[in-house]
């Protein structure tokens, strides 16, 4: 077992965010780098601990996260089920929850911003903090800072425990560290989800489609609702029906009502992996908030209900 001392390099590695300041648990900036003793002293949590900005000088990141700003640890769950790639969650300093992401390599910070609003709005949280908050650091001063995970026993990083119905318990700092290490995000994945979210670069000019003029239907929906991709199981019904959703919500010749009818028919047609009504009714009204006019269908656990010719879900399949 590695001691702390060994640990706090790769710590440090991971949050490789702001080098010329970083904060503190009490709310303040100091202007010099991070010293290896600062970071020993968070790990053993002496004093008030460190935070670090995500955003770099040269407009990228290495690592992003969710500020909940409350104890919704479901929440923080189903937010992982739609972020492209391994997320983890930590409970704060005061209880509430957080979610993480590591790349292998930099990343546009607007596509992280963008990706990371939209998982928010996919889960109902449309008001939750996202970090980092800019994307141009020549309009910021330093930009905004996050407080890090581990401090002494402190804000411990969970995980999901098999022997306990997947309740969440804390992870050890190693077997953090191993698991983000080995689980970074590759960055692609990221910029070809925002490319099928219609997530635009600041640079780009181009107007996104508007919300709820879309004549037909989009194939995988028809292929979803027919029937024909077969029953919804669980494991994959959060992110089909969501996707589903929004794809109705964005047609243009179907009412909030009608919406609503279609759902429940695919949803009791999914039996006995149905879901409640009440849940089935928030899930529409997180797509009808966020007027998404994106599918969602490239979403891995969408893949097995995408129609086989869909160009997003199969780009090969593009003429």
């Amino acid at each position: 077992m590695s001691n702390i001392y060994e640990l706090q390099p790769r710590f440090a590695a991971l949050f490789d965010g702001l080098k010329v300041a970083f904060g503190t648990g009490k709310g303040e900036w100091v202007k010099r780098p991070l010293r290896p003793e600062d970071w020993l002293k968070h790990l053993q949590g002496q004093g008030p601990g460190i935070g670090v900005a995500p955003l770099r000088p040269d407009n990228t990141v290495m690592f992003a996260a969710i500020d909940l700003d409350e104890p919704d640890f479901d929440a923080a769950r189903e937010m992982q089920t739609y972020i492209p790639g391994t997320s983890w969650v930590e409970r704060s300093r005061s209880g509430n929850a957080h979610v993480w992401v590591f790349f292998r390599e930099p990343l546009d910070a607007w596509v992280a911003m963008g990706i990371l609003k939209e998982v928010t709005l996919a889960a109902g949280k449309q008001h939750v903090e996202v970090f980092p908050k800019n994307h141009d650091f020549a309009k910021v001063k330093l930009g905004n800072y996050i407080n890090l995970p581990f401090h002494g026993n402190e804000r411990p990083v969970l995980q999901e425990d098999p022997e306990a119905n997947d309740m969440l318990r804390p992870m050890s700092l190693e077997a953090f560290l191993s698991s983000a290490e080995q689980h970074r995000n590759d960055p692609q994945d990221w910029k070809n989800r925002a490319m099928w979210l219609q997530i635009n670069s600041p640079d780009e000019r181009e107007q996104r489609a508007e919300f709820g003029e879309q004549d037909h239907l989009h194939i995988c929906a028809e292929h979803v609702i027919s029937g024909e991709a077969g029953p919804v199981t669980a494991g994959h019904r959060s992110v089909v029906y969501f996707s589903l959703a929004k794809m109705l919500t964005n047609w243009n010749q179907v009412d909030h009502d009608e919406v609503v009818e279609i759902l429940q028919s695919v949803n009791e047609a999914s039996a006995p992996d149905s879901i409640d009504d009440d849940e089935l009714l928030r899930i529409i009204g997180n797509a009808e908030r966020g007027q998404f006019t994106s599918t969602g269908c490239d979403d891995p656990l969408f893949a097995p209900y995408a129609h086989p010719d869909c160009p997003i879900a199969n780009p090969r399949s593009r003429a």
